[in-house]
Parts: C-alpha cells; structure tokens; sequence
C-alpha cells in the first residue's frame, strides 16, 4: 500500500487564506497567525511563512517590526483582491472565522495588552516583569523578585487573567485619600 502525503493546498489558495484571516482577525504577529492556522489544521508554518512573504512582496500585506517580531495586516490592495477573489476561499474556512473571529480576537488582545518576562539574575533569583500595554503604550509596568522559577512560572501564567484588576488596585489604591 502507498501512503499518500496529506493534501497540500496550492500556492495562491494559501495566500488566499492567509489574506482572509488577516482581514477578518486583523492586525497579527506571526505566532498568533500561526497558533490560529495550525490549530485549526490550516496551514503549517513553512506554508504560512512563504504565504506572508508573497502577499508582502505583492503589496496586499504589510510587515511592521514590534517589539520582538513582526506584525501582519492586510492592505487596501489585499483587501481588493479579497473583493475580486474571495469567493475562492475554501468555504470551512469562512464558516470557521464567522463562528470563531470574537474568540481569536479577544485572545489577540489579551496576549497584546498583557505581556511578562521572566529574567534569572545573577544572584540566582527570578525577577517576574510583567505589563500592561494600551494602543502600544506601557500603561503600567511592574517587577517582581521572586525566589524561585515555579513561583514566577505560576505568576506569569497568570497574569493575563489578573493584569486589569492589578492595574484597577493600583490606581485606586494610589489616589485613595488617607484618612
């Protein structure tokens, strides 16, 4: 028996995709597009790589530099080609944006707007810098030394889940009248 490698889709189908959920999840970093594209069985990394590239040399996507990598969206002329050519793009992929979009996003904005690092200093302690980002401003940065690797693993974890009631706290904690 001759086993069959899986089903790869052709090169402008790809781009085609890659450009329709850029459009409808918005701006993304590499990793985020990809943690959508592969856990939903899309596309793998190679592809996706070489489907941005394409879609950035042909003007329909544009790269900025962020941070520690890169940011993709979709321009005017892509969303032109969407316009001309999105009747192509695969139906489970529209009907899988249509259900999932508000849930991608929110975890995009999360993952943008609370950020932390974990740096070992070298007294052999772990300092915990985590911070809270509004439309790329740092509105509140914060470090902790911690005295073990668990203990800022855990705190990082939860960060995203806690960073706005932090950030509430603190503000009100501040601006408190003493008594």
């Amino acid at each position: 028996m001759k086993i069959q490698p899986p089903r790869r889709a052709p090169d402008d189908e790809q781009r085609l995709m890659v450009l329709y959920s850029l459009s409808r999840l918005g701006p993304c970093t590499e990793l985020q597009l990809l943690q959508f594209l592969f856990e939903n069985d899309l596309m793998n990394y190679f592809d996706m790589m070489f489907a941005l590239n394409g879609l950035c040399d042909r003007g329909q996507a544009v790269r900025t530099k962020k941070n520690a990598g890169f940011l993709y969206q979709a321009t005017d002329a892509g969303e032109e080609a969407l316009a001309l050519f999105g009747g192509r793009v695969p139906k489970s992929l529209q009907t899988l944006l249509a259900e999932t979009e508000g849930e991608w996003k929110a975890r995009f904005r999360q993952e943008t707007q609370t950020q932390q690092q974990i740096v070992q200093t070298d007294r052999g302690e772990y300092e915990l810098h985590v911070k809270v980002v509004e439309r790329e401003m740092d509105m509140m940065r914060l470090s902790l030394s911690l005295p073990t690797r668990e203990l800022a693993d855990s705190l990082a974890k939860r960060w995203p889940e806690k960073a706005g009631k932090v950030y509430d706290a603190v503000i009100r904690i501040l601006t408190e009248d003493e008594p």
